[in-house]
């Protein structure tokens, strides 16, 4: 470890020293960070961006947006409940959410719960597949989903309203304001959600006592957040940016079967989160300075009407500085040094204060046109427990027009979390943190009307920690047990087609993983063998039809595989059409209709908590 912290930080100081002295020579026009960093960190890498239109047509909350739109699968405790991710068979600590380049995991758990997190409170939805520890840090084994808020100065302003009404008391709101001027940029942005989620369950094998139909009792939400954001352009070559967000949830939650009445249960959830960002350049030197403040706080009621409660809640604070240049076509470098300073406890442990300091560096290389590779190191100090030293490699290569060849290879690793390191009575200080070894490689091709993806995924997880059962079973303590292998193949397919008129439009995710507990060789929980959403549209003038379907293969829910316990293969097909009503150059109005499980079928993301049959909803949209 002492040598690999040695060659780190002769790597940077080099790369450095070798940029100032070309610095007189290479003089190149500025580029967005945010690109640069980007186009760093996902050399041979796969990533998709969820477009504006594909969230309105699954407004309802952010899981059904990239359920419906990504290869990511997700597990739900109910309709509106609980929502945590699968990303290429990895748990949900394996995956990593950042809310402008910030991780926004939960420090007890070091999950993220996609139900809390509003489908619009973002302009730009990026989902990266595999590896990628080297730029986000702890966790990101599986992906990566990016939520970025952008600002342009660009001497424009726009608004938008949507809002949608749908079966079982369903609201779905949103406004969003942007004026941009020479030197200033606002953005504002809102968004609210209620339903009484009182579904019928259509599982004809369950009925009351009386054999009647059952309702999702206890089921209801609402949340409201709201999003600003501010720029201030000084010069070209010097910007400030301020991004502010807030949630405020509360949920319901049912008991699901056999007695969804018995449920009392009530969740509540708080979320701010800050940052300050100043950008500049000076002669080819790109900075980024960040300054960030976030909170999270939940409250869970066993009894919804009782005023007793337990809570979480957690500070951070954290800065950071990176510095970017491109000084010739066949090198760019970044570098960056950040320090995040963490607070978490909850109703089962005081508070536990973590710091980390990290160093990260990129050298991206285009040694001949058509070739593209990458090289990346990170290094991190952690006041809990040892990090390992983590680097990844990548490589894209056009080998004829519009198609390419891109392969990475990457370490990576999850750190525990507070829950599995000081949980009382059962908390583990020896844990160490989970590692991965892991390898992509893909074939992209790509034309005016069609874009093919294909990724073929190995990753080796060691250290994987699982809640195990200790003396009478009773309690369960994490421990490191099990190495996993996962690998599989995951792909992604776009066209469109102009036939008389009407615009075709398709876009397919497929994913086949195949995730495996090396000690029992059995199939690890919750991760289908197959998956896969299909988004079918048909535009004619004012008039858009459109098809969404989504398919996974049953899965197991524990590690023994039992069958009484497994969840079939499930089917859900959507239909809805949205008609311009006015359109002119300046202002859009849109109305929609959606029919959500046309079929009506029977289908469950988790045992004994049914999702919802046939339901409706309508909308409009105005753009101006």
């Amino acid at each position: 470890m002492k040598l690999c912290n040695a060659v780190f930080y002769i790597c940077i100081l080099w790369c450095t020293v070798t940029i100032a002295q070309n610095d007189s020579i290479n003089r190149l026009e500025k580029v967005s960070l945010w690109s640069k960093i980007t186009n760093a960190s996902i050399v041979g890498g796969k990533e998709i961006k969820i477009s504006d239109e594909k969230k309105q047509r699954n407004s309802s909350s952010l899981t059904d947006v990239l359920r419906y739109n990504s290869p990511v699968v997700f597990r739900d405790y109910g309709n509106g409940g609980v929502s945590t991710a699968v990303f290429r068979g990895t748990s949900a600590t394996n995956t990593q959410v950042m809310w402008n380049g910030i991780s926004i995991n939960a420090v007890g758990n070091g999950q993220t719960d996609f139900n809390a997190i509003a489908a619009f409170a973002s302009d730009e939805i990026t989902v990266i597949s595999g590896g990628n520890s080297v730029e986000y840090g702890s966790g990101a084994i599986g992906g990566v989903i990016r939520l970025d808020n952008k600002l342009l100065f660009n001497h424009t302003e726009k608004g938008e309203f949507y809002s949608s009404y749908g079966s079982f008391n369903t609201f779905t709101n949103y406004f969003k304001y942007a004026i941009s001027l020479d030197k200033i940029a606002v953005k504002i942005a809102l968004n609210h959600n209620k339903s009484d989620n009182d579904y019928i369950y259509v599982d004809d094998r369950y009925k009351d006592e009386n054999g009647n139909d059952i309702k999702n009792i206890n089921g209801n939400y609402h949340n409201l957040g709201g999003t600003l954001s501010l720029g201030y352009k000084f010069s070209s070559k010097n910007k400030l940016y301020f991004y502010s967000n807030f949630f405020n949830g509360e949920r319901l939650f049912s008991a699901g079967l056999p007695n969804p009445k018995r449920g009392t249960e009530k969740f509540v959830d708080k979320n701010y989160r800050n940052l300050l960002k100043w950008e500049f350049n000076t002669n080819g030197y790109y900075h980024t300075l960040k300054a960030a403040y976030l909170e999270q706080e939940y409250n869970y009621y066993l009894y919804k009407t009782f005023s007793n409660y337990l809570y979480g809640k957690s500070k951070q604070t954290l800065t950071n500085y990176s510095i970017n240049k491109q000084f010739s076509r066949y090198l760019k470098v970044f570098a960056e040094l950040g320090y995040d300073y963490l607070q978490g406890e909850n109703s089962d442990i005081s508070q536990k204060n973590r710091k980390s300091f990290y160093q990260k560096l990129h050298l991206v290389s285009q040694p001949v046109n058509g070739l593209k590779t990458s090289l990346s190191f990170r290094n991190e100090q952690n006041s809990f427990y040892k990090l390992p030293f983590v680097y990844a490699l990548g490589t894209d290569y056009e080998l004829l027009p519009g198609f390419r060849i891109k392969a990475n290879y990457s370490t990576n690793f999850r750190q525990p979390t507070n829950n599995e390191l000081f949980w009382p009575q059962v908390g583990n200080l020896d844990l160490l943190p989970e590692t991965s070894k892991q390898y992509d490689i893909g074939l992209a091709y790509k034309n005016k009307q069609i874009e093919l993806v294909v990724n073929y995924f190995n990753i080796d997880l060691k250290n994987k920690i699982l809640w195990i059962p200790v003396g009478d079973g009773n309690l369960w303590r994490p421990e490191n047990i099990d190495d996993v292998l996962n690998n599989g193949i995951e792909s992604f397919l776009s066209f469109q087609y102009k036939f008389n008129g009407v615009l075709f439009s398709n876009v397919l995710n497929y994913s086949y993983i195949n995730a495996i507990d090396q000690q029992t060789t059995n199939r690890i929980p919750f991760v289908p063998k197959h998956s896969f959403n299909n988004n079918f549209s048909a535009a004619y003038k004012y008039l858009t039809l459109y098809y969404q379907q989504l398919y996974q293969s049953k899965v197991y829910t524990n590690l023994i595989q039992l069958d009484y316990y497994s969840l079939e293969a499930l089917s859900v097909s959507n239909i809805g059409a949205e008609i311009k009503v006015l359109a002119k150059k300046n202002r859009l109005v849109k109305l929609g209709v959606k029919v959500n499980n046309v079929f009506n079928n029977v289908y469950y993301f988790t045992n004994l908590r049914p999702m919802p049959g046939r339901n409706y909803s309508v909308n409009i949209n105005y753009k101006f």
